[in-house]
Formats: C-alpha cells, structure tokens, sequence
C-alpha cells in the first residue's frame, strides 16, 4: 500500500487532467495506463498513453501557462492552456515534481511524484 500526505482532492485533479489530454489527443482506440509505485522515499505516478506522442520542441513548454502547442480540440476549440500548468502548481505545492517523456515506442509518459508519508487521522 502506498501512502502519501496529500489533498487527495487535488492530486484526483492532476491525474484527470492528465487523463483528459491522453483521451483527447490519442487516436481512438489507444491505450492509458496509470500505475503507482515508489522511487525512494516518494510515490511515483505514471500515466502513459500509446498515441502519436509530443513533439520534442513542445515537451518543454508543455507546463507553461496559457500554452496549448499546435493540437487542436477534437470538436475545433482551442484549449486555454491551464491544465498542465495547473497539475504542475498541484504538485510543486506538495512538495513533488512533475515530468514529460516519450513513451517507447510510441506515446507519451507523464510522471509525477510525492512525498510518501504516513497519514495521522485524528477522531
């Protein structure tokens, strides 16, 4: 079991978010995976998708704010941008870090990470 200290509300964002670009920019019947393991004393996060991937000239820019790259939405609207930039101020404000790769041999790997911890609940 894998434990972290987080607003779990916040993180289910990042990882729809995520999974809302794979849907929207892959083929259709295209693969997601999202697998959850630790690397060190954090909670890794991996969402791959088998689509057409990112270009290697957008992936830097791909957590910037306002930046949508040259993909278009499937129903012709641009999207405003946000959402990447959102999950990387989601992750930084809990202490991880937030990355974009390609996924051989074909796609696209978002990673994130957390610091894994124990939760105190207190009744």
């Amino acid at each position: 079991m894998l434990l972290a200290k987080i607003d779990a509300r916040l993180i289910v964002q990042v990882i729809v978010n995520i999974v809302d670009n794979a849907v929207k920019y892959t083929p259709p019947g295209s693969h997601i995976l999202i697998e959850a393991g630790t690397r060190g004393d954090m909670v890794e996060v991996r969402i791959a998708d088998d689509g057409p991937g990112i270009p290697d000239e957008i992936k830097p820019r791909v957590f910037d704010m306002f930046y949508s790259g040259a993909n278009t939405v499937a129903d012709s609207r641009r999207s405003l941008g946000l959402g990447l930039s959102l999950c990387r101020s989601i992750v930084s404000a809990h202490g991880g870090e937030i990355t974009v790769e390609d996924n051989v041999p074909r796609g696209t790997v978002f990673t994130f990470t957390l610091p894994s911890g124990e939760v105190d609940i207190h009744e």
